[in-house]
């Protein structure tokens, strides 16, 4: 379901919070990376203004729900170029294994389409491989960066693109 209230945005916020705390823990073998995206993203800034920047009509953000609980968001945003961004895909580790990740892309992709984007840009960590498999699946390939990260980051991070008008697979 599509996000449009208050309510519906702070279940957005608190999985995204979630979500920090599992990349967190992920990658705690690589001390301060987290943060230094989060930082660079300027994550707490985001997340006080969630539906100005992934709601109509910079972006669009979809919520899983399974028995009455969200179980999953992902959303895109208007990079204002005939293309999109999806951002802050996670799905919980208690309701992974369903195929829950990879519908919420699915109907990601097909809203963006329908909006008439003509390109869906990502960015993900390179140690993200899951999600990076995932990805290509869904016909997503690397491509030039279309935003900069500080240097030391840069090289963590994977771009990826892929075009909205083809045959989905």
């Amino acid at each position: 379901m599509a996000a449009s209230t208050p309510a519906e945005y702070e279940q957005f916020a608190g999985l995204i919070r979630e979500y920090w705390t599992w990349l967190e823990d992920r990658y705690a073998d690589h001390p301060g990376l987290t943060d230094s995206v989060a930082g660079h993203q300027a994550l707490d800034a985001e997340l006080a203004h969630l539906s100005t920047a992934y709601g109509p009509p910079e972006g669009l953000t979809l919520l899983a729900v399974r028995a009455g609980a969200v179980t999953g968001a992902i959303a895109y945003r208007d990079l204002h170029d005939g293309s999109c961004e999806m951002k802050r895909l996670f799905v919980p580790t208690r309701f992974q294994g369903q195929g829950t990740g990879r519908l919420l892309c699915e109907a990601l992709i097909s809203r963006a389409s329908e909006a008439g984007f003509g390109l869906m840009r990502l960015d993900t960590g390179r140690l993200n491989t899951e999600a990076v498999a995932m990805y290509g699946s869904l016909g997503f390939t690397e491509c030039a960066p279309y935003h900069q990260y500080p240097p030391d980051l840069m090289a963590q991070v994977l771009f990826m693109e892929r075009p909205l008008t083809a045959v989905r697979p």
